[in-house]
């Protein structure tokens, strides 16, 4: 046989689905379900096509990633070309099969993941390697098409007699025992996988959580202090051009090869956070206010079931995709750890691997999937800065909204325009410190400026901060102040912006204010210092 026929599979609008509610538990469970349609839901649906027992399936779902066929074999009716990165591509020797495998899993998705929109193309496809790239590129562009065409209701219509849902506004089906109320069948399910995702990603990280460290599903004990103005930072970052290797993959197997290296790099790169925030814990946790020893409940290290909880909790680790939340003034220092990880890792097509960051810091009652579209704006305003500096740097943009500033990220930044020029000097570049835009460069300035024996007392940098929005006449005044009391604001290797605070329309210093207190200066001053942590 010459031919077989090909699935792509993918979801449709993700991030709108996982974070459509303000409650974390419920993307958590989302996120989970979203995970589980490449898992459990699809063995079943393979296991009725191919009529072996569901369990022999769910054992062969990771064949592929020991493989080294160059093209599918069909020894159990279907072969697997490869999972990953939100998307799973299938080979079924039958074209008849393909199509009733796409009508069990679709069928299997409206009951148990209501509301989860999905996409599929199918096709021929060669069963020989020689022009595996060209139809490989044929199959993406009909799935395209297929995800722009009208999308299927995947819910129960409301109705006048139906109560509606608590959480979501839809109707309310299902009664939930833990909620002691009726849901939606679409909410009940992402607060029942919930409590599974929580078991799973803590079994992942056994070994650098120790028997000491857990995750919370709860964004209040992600290291806010009761009573306090407190803040979290959502994370996202994707990886660069990572779409065009795959569609570039010669064969299946150098396709499941980068899957699985993507995969585990991603994976690595948490990793390196985790096993950071374990070994700097107590830092960390005191730069945010807490205190092991305190008398004060509020500020003793938050726990669950007697163990630490970490101020950080990963929503999607997919391929090169990853959304994680965490105290506000984690965002930037974890986002650097994981991209600085991330581009250690090694890949099997052998480039480097790179990605750019949003962070966006937002007040804990802010709606949450608001501050996830502005990570993600951010991340795409990071590439956006990375190709227009036709850089193969990885990039970080952040935003912090105090609940004022609404709406597109464009719009938001219209705000920061001002006489002298622009007030923000990010985005940043997360590459060795010498180099103009680092970020590790930037924090250390930002160390210098708020270091002790050199301070600048508050009423001057909150001075500083009205400045820099006001004339040139007004700067010069500061900046003869200083000079009087013999001090000078951190110098930017190359520039001047000591002497005139901008310079080609630009400022380091109003970043550097918003670094000051976002961003936990102590662990720089460590690392300065080279004391221990």
């Amino acid at each position: 046989m010459s031919n077989c026929y090909a699935v792509l599979l993918d979801s449709v609008s993700i991030q709108k689905y996982i974070f459509a509610s303000n409650k974390l538990i419920e993307n958590l469970g989302a996120s989970y379900l979203v995970k589980e349609i490449y898992k459990g839901y699809l063995a079943n649906a393979l296991s009725k096509v191919s009529r072996i027992a569901l369990e022999e399936v769910l054992n062969s779902l990771d064949y592929w990633e020991k493989s080294d066929l160059l093209e599918p074999t069909f020894s159990k009716v279907y072969d697997i070309g490869y999972i990953g990165g939100g998307n799973a591509l299938l080979f079924f020797e039958k074209e008849e099969l393909a199509h009733k495998f796409i009508e069990e899993w679709t069928k299997l998705l409206l009951i148990e993941t209501p509301e989860l929109t999905t996409a599929v193309a199918c096709f021929d496809f060669p069963k020989t390697s020689d022009k595996f790239c060209e139809s490989l590129q044929s199959l993406y562009t009909k799935l395209k098409e297929n995800k722009s065409k009208s999308i299927p209701i995947n819910y129960l219509l409301k109705h006048g007699i139906t109560a509606e849902c608590i959480r979501s506004g839809s109707s309310s089906e299902v009664y939930n025992e833990h909620e002691k109320t009726y849901l939606s069948a679409a909410t009940n399910a992402k607060l029942e996988a919930a409590r599974l995702s929580k078991k799973e990603v803590e079994e992942i990280y056994k070994e650098e959580l120790t028997d000491r460290f857990c995750f919370s599903n709860k964004l209040e004990e992600l290291g806010s202090i009761l009573g306090e103005d407190s803040h979290i930072a959502i994370v996202h970052i994707d990886g660069n051009s990572m779409g065009e290797r795959f569609k570039a993959a010669p064969s299946l197997k150098a396709m499941r090869e980068l899957s699985k290296t993507v995969e585990l790099a991603t994976k690595q790169a948490f990793k390196a956070v985790i096993k950071e925030t374990v070994k700097d814990y107590d830092a960390i946790m005191q730069s945010l206010g807490f205190d092991r020893k305190s008398n004060d409940p509020t500020r003793k290290y938050p726990k669950s079931d007697n163990k630490y909880i970490l101020p950080i909790r990963p929503i999607i680790l997919g391929g090169d995709d990853v959304t994680f939340v965490c105290d506000g003034k984690l965002g930037i220092y974890f986002a650097k750890i994981f991209i600085e990880a991330f581009m250690q890792e090694k890949v099997s097509d052998g480039k480097d691997l790179t990605a750019c960051a949003g962070i966006a810091i937002i007040k804990t009652k802010y709606p949450f999937y608001r501050g996830v579209r502005l990570a993600e704006e951010l991340c795409r305003n990071a590439k956006k800065e990375r190709k227009i500096s036709n850089s193969s740097d990885s990039f970080l943009d952040f935003q912090i909204s105090l609940g004022s500033l609404a709406g597109k990220l464009s719009d938001i930044r219209l705000h920061f325009e001002v006489p002298q020029g622009n007030l923000l000097y990010r985005p940043f570049k997360i590459v060795p410190k010498d180099q103009d835009k680092s970020l590790e460069m930037f924090l250390n300035k930002v160390a210098e400026l708020y270091k002790v024996e050199s301070n600048l007392p508050n009423n001057k940098l909150n001075e500083l901060r009205e400045v820099l929005s006001l004339s040139n006449e007004s700067a010069k005044k500061f900046l003869q102040q200083l000079k009087i009391r013999e001090e000078k604001l951190p110098e930017i290797e190359g520039h001047q912006y000591s002497e005139t605070l901008f310079e080609g329309g630009k400022t380091p210093y109003f970043d550097m204010i918003e670094l000051g207190k976002f961003y936990p200066i102590k662990l720089i001053k460590l690392k300065d210092s080279g004391a221990k942590k």
